[in-house]
C-alpha cells in the first residue's frame, strides 16, 4: 500500500492563494486533512443502494440512488450532513439510532464531490460500493441517454446486493498517496464507526483493550501499520478482521493519539477513552497490610 509521511497528495483547498505564507499553507493543509475524518466515519457506517419507488401519480416506477450513514449520535450525524453535503441530507430515527440519508441523484452527486476531494484512503468494500453507485448515476433519470438503462440499473442493484452478502472477490489496487495526517484523521473516523475499547476479564484481573473489527482487511492492516502495534486475527464466528491491543502502554498511546492528535468525535467513544485513561492513570497498587 502506498502510504507514508513522504508521499504527496493533490492540494485539497482551492481557496489558497499563491501569496500565502508557509505557516498559512501548513494551517490550511491541516484543516483540509481533518476532513478525512468524515470519509473514515462514512466508510465504517456506509450503505449504498438504488431504490425502486412507485410513482405517486400512478405512472409506473422510478429509481433513486441512495447513500445512508447510520449511527446513534444525532449531533455527529448533523455535523456530517453539514460538512459533506451542506445539510441536504435527511435524518430520521431508527431503532437504536438514526439514519442520515442522501437520496436522489443531485444529493448523491454532491456527496461524491466531497469524496472526490477527500477520497477513501483504503477499503475495497467501500470503494466498490461507491464505484458501483457512481457509475450507475448516468443511467438514472428520465432524461438519461444510456442505452438499456433499466438493465444497467438492475445490474447495479444486483451487484450491490451481492457485495453486501458475499463481499468482494478481487482486490482493488491502491493508486493514491496520502500524508500521515490524512491517514490519522481517516482512521479516527473508522475508530468512531467500528472501534471498541474498555476492560475485559483476563484471569482474575481486568485487562484494558482497544479493538477494531471490520470485513475489510486492508483497513485493519492500515491501522496496525499506522500505529505499529497490536495484533490481527480473523474471527471464526463472523469472519471479521480484528485488530486489537491490550498492552497497557499501547492502549494509552492509542487513546492519546485519538484524543489529541487525531481526535475522535463520537461522544460515546470519547467518554470510553477518557474513562480508561482515568482508571489506568489513577490506579496504584494498594500496599499490602502487614500481618499481626
Amino acid at each position: 500500500m502506498t502510504f507514508g509521511k513522504d508521499s504527496g497528495n493533490t492540494e485539497l483547498m482551492p481557496n489558497l492563494t499563491k501569496n500565502a505564507s508557509g505557516a498559512d499553507n501548513q494551517q490550511q493543509t491541516s484543516l483540509s486533512s481533518q476532513n478525512f475524518y468524515y470519509t473514515g466515519f462514512c466508510v465504517g457506517e456506509l450503505s449504498c443502494s438504488v431504490i425502486r419507488a412507485n410513482d405517486k401519480r400512478g405512472r409506473g416506477y422510478y429509481f433513486q440512488p441512495d447513500i445512508t450513514i447510520s449511527n446513534a449520535d444525532l449531533n455527529l450525524l448533523k455535523e456530517i450532513n453539514r460538512i459533506i453535503a451542506s445539510n441536504l441530507g435527511n435524518i430520521s430515527p431508527i431503532k437504536g439510532g438514526y439514519n442520515l440519508k442522501f437520496r436522489g441523484k443531485r444529493k448523491v452527486e454532491i456527496v461524491f464531490q466531497f469524496f472526490q476531494n477527500y477520497p477513501v484512503i483504503t477499503g475495497d468494500l467501500a470503494k466498490k460500493k461507491l464505484e458501483l453507485l457512481k457509475n450507475v448515476l448516468p443511467a438514472i433519470g428520465g432524461n438519461s441517454k444510456v442505452q438499456g438503462r433499466e438493465k444497467v440499473i438492475e445490474k447495479c442493484r444486483e451487484d450491490l446486493k451481492d457485495l453486501k452478502l458475499n463481499g468482494l472477490a478481487e482486490e482493488i489496487r491502491e493508486m493514491n498517496h496520502f500524508k500521515d495526517d490524512e491517514i490519522g484523521f481517516f482512521l479516527a473516523g473508522i475508530i468512531d464507526a467500528e472501534g471498541s475499547c474498555g476492560f475485559k476479564k483476563s484471569g482474575k484481573r481486568l485487562q484494558p483493550f482497544f479493538a477494531v473489527a471490520m470485513k475489510d482487511r486492508k483497513i485493519i492492516e492500515l491501522i496496525k501499520d499506522f500505529l505499529s502495534y497490536g495484533n490481527i486475527h480473523v474471527r471464526t464466528n463472523d469472519g471479521l478482521y480484528h485488530w486489537e491491543t491490550s498492552k497497557i502502554s499501547d492502549v494509552l498511546k492509542v487513546i492519546e493519539i485519538f484524543t489529541n492528535k487525531y481526535p475522535c468525535k463520537l461522544t460515546k467513544m470519547k467518554d470510553r477513552m477518557e474513562n480508561i485513561r482515568r482508571m489506568l492513570n489513577d490506579y496504584t497498587p494498594r500496599p499490602q497490610k502487614l500481618g499481626k
